[in-house]
């Protein structure tokens, strides 16, 4: 299981959705989904065009969270093993646009 480290921004982000209970449980199913396996299908795991080294997995249809491996396996590939650092938690489009 990897650790889930979030950023100042993802708190952030958090915070902004606090009185939107749905959108709440939503986000602890996908954290929850993430820790226990990165590649769950409902998760759809998917490379950040435009940052070297994001990602991001869907909350719902709106919403998605960017993040990062802490570490990488020699040819390059990300080790979601050792941890997964939380970046930012926006609207679809913001997101690809701003992932940090």
């Amino acid at each position: 299981m990897p650790e889930l480290t979030p950023t100042k921004l993802f708190l952030k982000d958090i915070d902004a959705f606090a009185s939107n209970q749905a959108l709440k449980k939503k986000i602890v199913k996908a954290l929850a989904f993430l820790q226990e396996n990165p590649f769950h299908p409902g998760l759809h795991i998917e490379r950040i065009i435009n940052d070297p080294t994001a990602w991001s997995v869907r909350v719902d249809k709106r919403y998605r969270i960017s993040l990062d491996p802490k570490a990488y396996n020699d040819p390059g590939a990300p080790d979601w093993d050792k941890g997964i650092i939380l970046l930012r938690i926006l609207d679809h489009d913001d997101l690809y646009k701003k992932p940090r």
